[in-house]
């Protein structure tokens, strides 16, 4: 029965409802420093927050907090409201796109627009069931977001760039590989080499004996067919530099599984290891992990 109910919650999560800190910036986006607007991109099966500097308001304390980081650092950063890219950012399973809104708050204040899509059976998509990337529809979801926000926006050329934590950093090195050339950098949090060795880690010592019948579930339940899931297989042929990011106690995705990802990326990398880092804090440890991922996306 718990393996039932585990491969559920891989085809099929439970969606999460929206959250008092999510209203904070769907209601009062200028006391963040934004402007927070609502699409349904791709002919309406990804609903989307684009979210942009509100010049005007200025940068809010986490923007602020991120500005000052890098300028003592002796970084020159654009005016607030000045923008210079666009960033698609993927949340993680059991996710949705509001749980982002704090993430781009901070990109945001250092020039990019930011593009929160719901993936498959997360949020409000009216997807049923998630391939963590793999499926035709989903390895093209962040290029025709990133397509659709532009011509909504009238924007000019702006260089694209792709993030994504845990689940989202799957669906980023797949939209990688399937346009190349369509993205400047990437970043991938907390992720995976290898969807089948998260189940098998998941699953301590009995794996030998219940990974195959988990992973049999997961797919008559509509998920993916775990095997092909994985990331790790893409790595050397993916030429987009990449900034990996993961917390040295990871309880849900290990560490060593975010080390053989960036071991086999075969273009420009770096790899930061946030101490003390967990899948649930990885981004919010004292570590300066924001004006890691700034200076990654604004460097040369």
């Amino acid at each position: 029965m718990a393996l039932w109910v585990m491969a559920g919650s891989m085809a099929r999560p439970d969606r999460r409802e929206i959250q008092a800190y999510h209203k904070s910036y769907l209601d009062g986006a200028c006391d963040h420093g934004l402007v927070v607007a609502r699409y349904d991109f791709v002919e309406n099966a990804v609903p989307c927050l684009v979210v942009r500097p509100e010049a005007k308001a200025g940068a809010a304390k986490r923007g602020s907090v991120l500005r000052r980081q890098l300028e003592d650092q002796g970084m020159v950063l654009p005016v607030y409201g000045e923008e210079r890219g666009l960033l698609v950012l993927l949340h993680g399973r059991n996710g949705r796109k509001e749980d982002l809104l704090p993430v781009a708050e901070r990109f945001c204040a250092v020039g990019f627009i930011c593009v929160i899509p719901d993936l498959s059976a997360h949020g409000e998509s009216p997807v049923e069931r998630v391939g963590f990337g793999v499926r035709e529809f989903e390895k093209k979801l962040p290029s025709r977001v990133a397509e659709e926000a532009e011509r909504e926006l009238g924007l000019g050329t702006l260089p694209r760039f792709l993030w994504g934590m845990s689940m989202g950093g799957s669906f980023a090195v797949y939209a990688a590989e399937d346009d190349p050339r369509g993205w400047e950098k990437s970043i991938v949090v907390a992720s995976f080499d290898r969807l089948g060795g998260v189940v098998e880690d998941s699953l301590g010592f009995f794996s030998r004996v219940l990974k195959p019948v988990a992973v049999k579930m997961i797919e008559m339940r509509g998920g993916p067919k775990v095997e092909e899931v994985a990331p790790v297989e893409l790595a050397e042929r993916l030429t987009l530099p990449t900034l990996v990011i993961h917390g040295d106690e990871d309880d849900l995705i290990s560490y060593e599984r975010g080390e053989s990802f960036f071991a086999a990326l075969g273009g420009r990398k770096k790899f930061v290891t946030v101490p003390g880092g967990s899948h649930d804090n990885v981004l919010v440890t004292e570590a300066p992990v924001y004006a890691e991922m700034a200076r990654w996306l604004l460097g040369p």
